[in-house]
Parts: structure tokens; sequence; C-alpha cells
């Protein structure tokens, strides 16, 4: 069931020397899950066609995991837009959309 494996990221916000606000990912956890995803759509911005799938991560349950953080699969970073929760402390569901919008510039 759980045969893919995900790393889960988070923005850390710190000040350098110069009181400078700076943005790294860091890593939470290594997790294995689920993964599905459901159909695509298309949508049209900025006079071109943007191709949206749907991906879902299933896991186990852990508590450290909000939405707005990241997924990494392979070399792929999807943003978990919402997580639902199965069971009472089973598993989570993270949601992520995959776009070819970030690849096309």
């Amino acid at each position: 069931m759980f045969d893919t494996r995900i790393e889960i990221l988070a923005y850390s916000q710190e000040r350098d020397n110069y009181n400078e606000r700076t943005m790294e990912l860091i890593p939470m956890g290594i997790f294995y899950a689920q993964k599905t995803e459901s159909g695509g759509r298309e949508n049209l911005y900025a006079s071109r066609i943007v191709h949206e799938n749907e991906v879902v991560f299933t896991i186990r349950y852990s508590e450290k995991i909000k939405a707005g953080m990241f997924v990494r699969l392979d070399e792929l970073l999807l943003k978990i837009t919402s997580i639902h929760e199965e069971g009472r402390r089973k598993y989570l569901h993270l949601k992520t959309v995959k776009s070819d919008a970030e690849d096309k510039g």
C-alpha cells in the first residue's frame, strides 16, 4: 500500500547577519505514501492552456504536517493545499496539485 517514498518540507524563516529575512526549505521527515492521481483538467491562463492534476498522498498520521508545506517526489516539488484525516489518527490524505505551468516559461 505505502510504496512511494516522499519527503515533507517546510519553509524556515531566519534573519541573517544583516537582519534580512531568509527563507529556506527544511526537511520535516521522510514518509512512505500511497500516491493517487485524479483526472486532469485544462485551464486557460494568459492565452495558453495549462494542464493540472490533483495528486493525493496517503500517509500514516503525523501531527507535525500542515497545509502549506511541500511534498518532494523525486525532483518534483508539490505544495500541500489541504489535509484530510481518516479514522482517529490513523491516516492523513495530503492533497496537492501538479501543474505544467511551472515547467514552461
